[in-house]
């Protein structure tokens, strides 16, 4: 989950400043706009909420953007897997029917329904998934996001049981904040389907890192072997 957190940091840092320098396209009565709002007015709060984490306080505060990170890897897992299911349509597989559609609530426990019943269903379609881009572990991707998703949601009641509570607003900018990356990635590739440029400076700044590097192994010096 840190990882996660330090990524979503990130992405709410990069995606405001390419708000900011591309405000002129996104004006603040627009969409865009009141979405690059959400994101700038969310970076300082997040911030000091990474600070506080890093200084070992305010657990409550933590799991405040614990939250968030998790619910925008989430959301992630699910729009990925939604992306394949429109190409694995148009290639004729069948028994898709009624399945993989996005939670109509932005409610937790919607999302958290939602994740769970792509985790199942997908088993039976692993390879047709595989087949058009999706890594071979994207299931066990998307459950340990579910597993993550779930112990921030404790983490942050467990915190607000211990605090005085006056942590509300944090809350509802880093939750305002990580729905209008969501929002912004279709109105930014709208706006820019003609100017690849663009399109790849927007796919670098709102990119979140899903999956948590493997430790690399220390390479041993050999050993040479004693002179008989």
């Amino acid at each position: 989950m840190q990882q996660k957190i330090a990524s979503l940091l990130a992405t709410f840092k990069t995606a405001d400043a390419f708000g900011l320098k591309y405000a002129a396209d996104f004006l603040p009565a627009s969409v865009g706009g009141q979405q690059f709002a959400l994101v700038h007015a969310a970076v300082p709060q997040a911030s000091t909420l990474g600070a506080a984490q890093v200084s070992g306080g305010a657990q409550a505060e933590s799991g405040i953007l614990g939250k968030a990170a998790g619910r925008a890897h989430l959301r992630q897992d699910l729009l990925g897997i939604t992306d394949a299911v429109h190409s694995l349509v148009l290639l004729d597989t069948e028994g898709l029917e009624g399945k993989f559609h996005m939670p109509r609530s932005a409610g937790d426990q919607a999302l958290l329904n939602s994740a769970r019943a792509f985790a199942t269903d997908a088993v039976a379609f692993q390879a047709d998934f595989v087949s058009v881009g999706l890594d071979a572990d994207f299931i066990t991707h998307l459950n340990a996001d579910i597993a993550a998703f779930e112990a921030a949601v404790l983490a942050k009641g467990a915190g607000k049981q211990s605090s005085s509570g006056a942590t509300g607003g944090l809350d509802d900018a880093a939750h305002k904040a990580a729905e209008a990356l969501h929002v912004l990635n279709t109105v930014v590739k709208n706006a820019y389907k003609k100017n690849p440029a663009k399109l790849a400076e927007w796919a670098t700044a709102s990119h979140l890192e899903k999956h948590t590097p493997k430790k690399r192994v220390k390479k041993t010096a050999a050993t040479t072997p004693p002179a008989k």
